[in-house]
């Protein structure tokens, strides 16, 4: 069975290996270690500004500090020599926590070599190498009349796919009226859910696809909702917004053992790692999207609903309880990186 995740991709749990740095006894034997830092981030060819999560590796290693990193960070294309230089910000997550993290404007070349230095004052330094794989072709086919969805990803050799989703955009839809008038039932939430389809492809020469159900994963979503107590015998409804279906086309190196993204797994030190003289993982590849909105016929299909639910309402008739909700899912950032930063 597919399960659903919340901004569980294979970007995500990256960043979660990251967050477990932070309060994971098994990294303790790196206390002491002359490697300088523990880098998390990727290259991503379609985006426009890069960023990057790093690490002091002193008395606590994964441990982020406030105040400032003891690191400058450079990027060079070793195919064309130019450098770029990424800046230096922090981030003060909901736990308190606070995250060292650079960026840097340049949008990434398909094909080409690139080396990223985090150099620390006394002159130590981690590096990483990686190559941006080649472009994706990449294509949907959908109808406005049927749940089901073919997709298309064709290279020469074939890309390396990870975190192959389909997101869903929903909310919650309370009643309008509810009976009796003390009834609690839980407020208009933003709640999206993530299916995933990752190792579901077929694969034949040049090409891999993925068949979707989107009437399938409406079963997933709302036991999600059920499960979050989001969606009641007296508040069934969840409307949908927009779907997107994503993925990474990431370089050869990025490769979690048993082919799984395990946050417990990938916070072990050097399980996958190709930072020389550090630890962490710095991959390249691009990020792949698509969104829309499915059309109410096929909304209604698949199981969605906008109508605010009237099931405990003694006057069912009245129209303030077929009435929409009101929107309250704000559009996300084309970059995927402000989900986690």
């Amino acid at each position: 069975m597919r399960l659903a995740s919340l901004r569980n991709t294979t970007l995500g749990i990256l960043i979660a290996a990251a967050f477990l740095a932070s309060c994971e006894s098994a990294v303790n034997p790196l206390i002491g270690e002359p490697r300088p830092f523990t880098i998390w981030g990727l290259l991503d060819a379609a985006a426009d500004t890069q960023r990057v999560r790093i690490f002091s590796i002193e008395g606590e290693p994964g441990i982020d500090r406030p105040g400032t990193l003891d690191a400058s960070v450079t990027t060079t294309n070793l195919e064309t020599g130019e450098t770029f230089v990424w800046r230096p910000y922090q981030v003060t997550y909901g736990d308190s926590v606070t995250a060292h993290l650079f960026e840097a404007v340049f949008r990434p070349v398909h094909g080409h070599r690139y080396r990223l230095d985090v150099t620390r004052s006394d002159g130590a330094v981690s590096t990483a190498t990686v190559k941006v794989p080649p472009e994706v072709d990449f294509t949907i086919e959908r109808s406005d009349l049927s749940p089901r969805i073919h997709v298309y990803v064709r290279g020469n050799p074939l890309p390396n796919l990870l975190g192959v989703e389909m997101r869903y955009e929903a909310t919650n839809v309370p009643p309008a009226q509810v009976w009796p008038t003390d009834l609690k039932l839980h407020p208009v939430v933003n709640y999206p859910v993530e299916v995933s389809y990752q190792g579901t492809e077929q694969r034949a020469p040049g090409v891999v696809r993925y068949d979707i159900n989107m009437t399938d994963d409406f079963a997933i979503v709302e036991e999600v909702y059920k499960s979050r107590c989001l969606v009641t015998e007296g508040n069934p409804n969840i409307a949908l917004r927009r779907v997107e279906f994503h993925f990474v086309a990431a370089n050869e190196e990025w490769s979690p053992p048993g082919g799984i993204f395990d946050p417990e797994v990938l916070v072990e030190p050097g399980t996958l790692s190709n930072i020389e003289n550090g630890y962490g993982f710095f991959g390249a590849g691009v990020v792949v999207a698509e969104r829309w909105t499915p059309v109410k016929g096929l909304r209604d299909f698949i199981g969605y609903s906008s109508e605010q639910g009237c099931s405990l309402v003694p006057s069912a008739t009245n129209p303030s309880c077929t009435s929409p909700p009101v929107p309250c899912l704000d559009d996300f950032s084309e970059d995927i990186w402000g989900l986690y930063f």
